[in-house]
């Protein structure tokens, strides 16, 4: 869900509800269970995704709280890589917003079911119709709501109604007789509602409608159930996390609407031959490794058994892997079990030498799969150690922490160390976890938007030197093109040339043409070594000479080529009250933004665009200051566009 929607408070309750905790935690006071960083819990916000486990209805339930800041996107990311469904949470009051878009399309590209759960009805301007009506319009999608909020006399949030079974949840008192009325009119519409839609995705049903045959509830939930599992339908629950209002319906809902391991999409680690099966050979997939004093590798079993003391081999490097203690988490404790079998997330005890994305299976059984993509990095900020001696303990932390984060890059050039991370914020707790790690001072630097350059098309550059050295003319000729590449990788150095001669240099001209093409950075690039000749002395001897020829034909390429430079664009989303959208307005365009859509609704004005990162730092104080503290904006990475006058000013 988007940030401060109350994904954090919704799986306190179920923790709560099912058991597995005392006293439900809060996300306020600092106590609760899965958010167990210090900078989550003196924040108020989820950094890290935080995977627990409880038992519902004869049913064990492996749950996955995520953060819903846009900095942390790659936490949904790894743990979508691993999940069998999604609850996408959405506040009532405040409806979608541009974090609920963007987990709403990485559930999707995933082919993930989704259900939905409307919270905070208990709040002033909580809209349940509006929110439905926004959530099918936005997401192009039949969703079915199952659990209606009720009201009372006085229009107050008062109970909740099931529109498959017909129960009500009241929850203090009694309803007038008027107030009955109402809740029986509020089922027969959801009923009604939910009846069109299993008509629709079920001949069957349809046919039992058209002939005025009575749809039981299971029959009904079945049809629906169908078109959740193909992505055609959504189930809708209402409720209010904080007062844990309706966390056991939607519990209901999880055991009556997720996947069996043996109804999901073979697609990704479930498309492994034999997946689901506890006597196949063993595979499972890491997909998040976090550093609490001691080290858990969490792992999701695709198939066979794990135990402690097996002997796994992680397929990056083909190394060994000598399994330890194999726990799962309830709450916030790990359980040591002595077995996990196929679906299972378990958490392995010590350094393994593992990070997101490996592999890990049974000695000689091999499994390929693809690895996850995570966003690029778009800030940068230099760490200065106020001691010198202190930089090699600050780089091996660093390196630490960005084999936990895959969104975290560590640079160590000329004695300067450089991160680059996915916003401010992500920076700004890299630096607060770095501290509470080495102990010692150091100053984290302004960030700076972190750019890229591409090529503009192809190059050619072709370069003769020669020179008198000990009284003989030498001559070298060296060749290089150039051509744009697909990816965001690093330029690539090919040596086509071939020979006794190339073979004694290209390792060093390669390192040159490489140093060359680094200083843009260039990205999406492929430079081949194509021509080399070398008269009057050896290749080895005229190294010097090779360098200086190979450097001036990379020039002359990149300037036929043309280089673009480009920088990180993000999409915004602002509310503010419409009286203030004008000098909003006004400040964006100031800043070279393009405003693609404005809106006025019971939240106020809502504006939509897009804009160069560079000119947006800070923006959120600005905001601030206009709308004397009621404007709010959510940013989100839109890749990259070549660098304007107006972008870099």
């Amino acid at each position: 869900a988007h940030i401060d929607a109350g994904k954090t408070t919704l799986t306190e309750r179920i923790l709560f509800d099912a058991g597995a905790k005392e006293r439900a935690g809060s996300v306020d006071d600092g106590t609760a269970s899965t958010d167990w960083l210090p900078e989550e819990r003196s924040r108020g916000i989820s950094i890290e995704a935080a995977a627990t486990r409880v038992t519902w209805a004869g049913h064990e339930l492996q749950v996955v709280d995520t953060p819903g800041h846009v900095d942390f996107v790659a936490e949904v990311e790894r743990c979508l890589w691993v999940l069998d469904a999604v609850v996408v949470v959405v506040d009532a009051v405040r409806g979608i917003e541009s974090q609920t878009r963007t987990v709403w399309a990485q559930a999707q590209e995933r082919g993930l079911p989704r259900l939905l759960f409307v919270n905070k009805l208990d709040r002033v301007g909580a809209d349940f119709a509006a929110t439905v009506a926004s959530l099918e319009e936005q997401f192009e999608i039949d969703v079915a709501p199952v659990v209606l909020p009720l009201h009372d006399a006085a229009g107050q949030f008062a109970g909740l109604a099931h529109a498959l079974t017909g129960q009500v949840q009241w929850f203090a008192g009694a309803p007038t007789a008027a107030v009955r009325q109402q809740i029986v009119a509020v089922l027969q519409r959801g009923h009604d509602r939910l009846l069109e839609l299993a008509a629709d995705a079920d001949a069957e049903v349809m046919a039992a409608v058209v002939g005025g045959q009575r749809v039981p509830a299971e029959r009904l939930q079945a049809a629906l159930r169908a078109a959740c599992l193909a992505g055609r339908c959504a189930p809708v629950f209402a409720g209010a996390a904080l007062l844990d209002r309706g966390v056991d319906w939607l519990l209901d809902g999880v055991v009556a609407w997720v996947p069996a391991m043996a109804e999901r999409a073979r697609t990704g680690m479930w498309a492994t031959a034999g997946a689901g099966d506890p006597a196949a050979p063993f595979a499972g997939l890491v997909f998040k490794v976090d550093h609490r004093g001691e080290i858990w590798n969490f792992v999701r079993v695709a198939r066979g058994r794990l135990r402690p003391g097996d002997r796994l081999e992680r397929q990056r490097g083909a190394r060994a892997v000598a399994v330890g203690a194999v726990g799962v988490v309830q709450a916030d404790r790990r359980r040591d079990v002595q077995v996990a079998g196929p679906g299972e997330i378990v958490v392995l005890v010590g350094e393994l030498g593992l990070r997101t994305g490996d592999v890990l299976t049974a000695p000689g059984q091999p499994v390929l799969l693809p690895p996850p993509r995570f966003p690029e990095p778009v800030l940068a900020a230099v760490v200065e150690p106020q001691r010198t001696e202190d930089s090699p303990q600050l780089l091996l932390a660093l390196r630490q922490l960005a084999a936990d984060d895959p969104t975290l890059r560590v640079d160590h050039h000329g004695g300067v160390l450089l991160v680059r991370g996915m916003g401010e914020l992500h920076l700004e707790i890299v630096a607060d976890r770095l501290r509470q790690r080495v102990g010692t001072v150091f100053v984290l630097g302004r960030p700076q938007v972190d750019r890229r350059a591409v090529l503009g098309g192809p190059g050619r550059g072709s370069v003769e030197l020669r020179a008198a050295i000990d009284g003989a003319e030498r001559r070298v000729r060296c060749a290089v093109e150039l051509e744009p590449a697909a990816g965001n990788a690093p330029a690539e150095v090919v040596d086509q040339v071939g020979g006794a001669a190339s073979a004694e240099v290209v390792l060093g001209l390669g390192a040159e043409l490489r140093h060359g093409l680094s200083q843009g950075p260039l990205v999406g690039a492929r430079c081949r070594l194509v021509g080399l000749e070398v008269e009057g002395g050896g290749a080895a001897e005229l190294a010097a000479l090779l360098a200086s020829a190979a450097g001036r034909a990379l020039h002359q390429a990149l300037a036929m080529a043309g280089v673009v430079e480009m920088e990180p664009e993000v999409a915004f989303e602002i509310t503010c009250p419409e009286d203030g959208a004008q000098p909003v307005l006004a400040d964006l365009g100031a800043r070279g933004a393009v405003v693609q859509s404005v809106h006025g609704g019971r939240l106020g004005a809502r504006i939509e665009g897009v804009a160069a990162l560079q000119r947006m730092l800070g923006y959120v104080t600005k905001l601030r200051s206009m709308t004397k503290g009621l404007g709010r904006v959510s940013l989100r990475p839109s890749g990259w566009r070549s660098r304007s006058p107006a972008g870099s000013a």
